[in-house]
């Protein structure tokens, strides 16, 4: 008999890149080491911080689901320890969380812990399972930097950030802000090799590969920006390829007058085609009170409400970062600053093609050094979504 005939192919390649996962997160561990034991005690830094949010939320008019009230409280602890060197850096952040609610929720938990699809390997994000009083633990951070002379080459965990606007990012694909998340200070860590070179004073080039779960074409991703400033405009090249789509994407940033002014486009093709672009202006009307209002195209969404439930299906929403439901967005922004102690913020977004809307209302008030109190209410305005009917 031929033993060989018994094992499948794709169990020993799932093995064999487990071995490498392993093999990868173990030799970064013994670099660190070496790099920590070596250095003086002033090159590192350790600090973090505690925050717990309490939260009530009235009942969602969700079709076909009973949902009610839902108090909740969330408690966050965040470790970071960072090393500075002499041409080498390294970063460790570890999030620890606890959320304890009324019921079993029916939305999303945190976005910090909700989506790890750009890591190569991870540790388990929900240790335990109880709906009620979940844990979440997220390592955000684990990188080493050596800086060389030509620019500076980071490998691990590190935070991507890509485009110009100033609320919704048309070339951020790897993980962006969702404007409506909450209890949440810090851009969720992927696993990349990045290079980073300077151009001048103000430009930058920037590339690397992302490898994903599994390092598989599908899962994986490659990126190329490129910043540059002419004549006092900012311009930005970028490319990136993820999960079987091309991005190719440009922005400018500038001045017009006293108005700030910014332009982003993007536009993805492969197996889904679509473009989004966000353009705005700001504008300081005092030394305290300063403001924003960006229009966002989502050629992505549904002109359609009765079919936002069904396009979420489509890639652009599993896996090209796009989470506003419709096509057209007027997203106006407010900041005051009260006293050198309190801040207003009030933002909105409206939808264009159905006249629904989000509401946010938030002040913070730094009570005493490194303690600050926040307050925030989130409203949302607008019919009730029908479900798709089922279909056999």
């Amino acid at each position: 008999m031929n033993v060989n005939k018994l094992v499948h192919p794709l169990k020993i390649r799932d093995v064999q890149i487990r071995c490498v996962q392993i093999r990868a997160v173990q030799l970064m561990a013994v670099l660190v080491a070496t790099l920590l034991l070596s250095s003086p005690a002033s090159a590192i830094r350790a600090s973090g911080y505690l925050k717990s949010y309490a939260i009530a939320r009235d009942r969602p008019e969700v079709p076909q689901i009973d949902t009610d009230e839902l108090y909740q409280s969330q408690n966050t602890v965040r470790l970071m320890w960072d090393y500075l060197g002499d041409g080498t850096s390294f970063q460790f952040h570890y999030e620890l969380g606890a959320v304890l609610s009324s019921k079993e929720p029916f939305l999303p938990q945190p976005a910090s812990t909700s989506d790890h699809r750009w890591r190569l390997v991870d540790i388990d994000s929900t240790p335990n399972d109880n709906p009620r009083a979940q844990l979440f633990q997220n390592l955000d951070r684990f990188n080493l930097q050596f800086n060389f002379e030509s620019g500076d080459l980071t490998i691990g965990r590190q935070a991507i950030t890509f485009g110009m606007a100033r609320i919704i990012n048309p070339t951020d694909v790897f993980l962006p802000f969702d404007v409506r998340t909450l209890n949440t200070e810090y851009r969720l860590g992927v696993d990349a090799i990045r290079f980073q070179r300077p151009l001048g004073q103000l430009g930058e080039l920037d590339l690397g590969i992302i490898p994903g779960k599994d390092a598989g074409p599908d899962t994986s991703a490659a990126f190329f920006r490129l910043r540059n400033n002419s004549s006092g405009v900012d311009y930005q090249l970028t490319l990136a390829r993820f999960v079987g789509e091309s991005l190719a994407g440009v922005g400018i940033e500038t001045s017009l007058g006293n108005f700030g002014f910014w332009l982003e486009v993007a536009s993805v093709f492969g197996r889904e085609d679509f473009t989004r672009v966000s353009t705005g202006i700001d504008y300081a009307f005092s030394e305290n009170v300063f403001g924003m209002v960006e229009y966002h195209y989502n050629g992505a969404g549904a002109d359609d409400p009765r079919n936002y439930i069904e396009n979420t299906a489509n890639l652009a929403y599993q896996s090209g970062a796009v989470f506003l439901l419709g096509s057209h967005y007027l997203i106006p922004a407010v900041n005051v600053q009260l006293t050198p102690l309190w801040s207003i913020g009030i933002q909105s977004i409206f939808n264009l093609g159905d006249q629904s809307a989000f509401v946010s209302v938030s002040a913070e008030n730094n009570i005493a050094t490194n303690f600050y109190l926040d307050v925030g209410y989130y409203h949302f305005i607008g019919d009730r979504i029908s479900a798709p009917p089922l279909t056999l």
